[in-house]
């Protein structure tokens, strides 16, 4: 459905605009794909949070979300059924780990974010088959910049469900650095035949 929308757009503007080489129409027809992607996913989303009354961690989890993945990296789906199933599980997980999470450790929140702070340092940017990193360098500084911002918004707060969800939004993301960069799992191709083939 999404595909089929964005080659439609696709096929509308090349023939309306004759300027357009043969990479332009590609690079337009791959981020419109991503763009009606990713706002359908953010619907969907989105109305679950609103009917369980849950709005103001949806928007905690997505900031998070879009302020360190677009900079880290992360994995990716092979199809947009399997990155919808997934990203749905992301949100519910943390939501539920949330509500229902009592409070962290002080100690044990110190050592993640130093773990953390050193898996960033390392790892960041993770590679991306679709998306060459050209700017590897000014990437991991603004993954530092963005870790360093909520680590210390969570020893900030002193709302239990917010410092959980800031927690495991990260956990996750971090965790994704590891997997990424594995020996032997480099590529996402091959995380994405392991982890989502049952989607398909």
């Amino acid at each position: 459905m999404i595909a089929s929308i964005a080659n439609f757009l696709t096929e509308y503007l090349n023939k309306n605009n004759s300027s357009l080489s043969k990479n332009d129409v590609l690079k337009i027809q791959y981020s419109l794909q991503i763009i009606l992607g990713d706002l359908t996913k953010s619907l969907v989303i989105l109305s679950i949070f609103l009917f369980v009354g849950q709005l103001p961690l949806f928007f905690l989890i997505f900031i998070i979300l879009n302020s360190t993945r677009p900079l880290m990296g992360g994995i990716h789906c092979k199809t947009f059924k399997s990155c919808l199933v997934f990203s749905i599980m992301y949100f519910l997980i943390i939501l539920l780990f949330s509500i229902f999470s009592s409070g962290l450790n002080t100690y044990f929140s110190v050592f993640f974010f130093i773990i953390s702070f050193i898996i960033t340092f390392i790892n960041a940017p993770c590679c991306n088959e679709k998306r060459p990193i050209k700017n590897k360098k000014i990437l991991k500084i603004l993954s530092l910049i963005s870790l360093t911002f909520w680590c210390m918004l969570f020893f900030i707060l002193r709302n239990t469900q917010l410092c959980n969800c800031i927690f495991l939004s990260l956990l996750i993301q971090i965790t994704q650095l590891i997997i990424v960069n594995m020996k032997g799992v480099i590529s996402n191709a091959k995380i994405n035949e392991n982890f989502f083939n049952f989607t398909n």
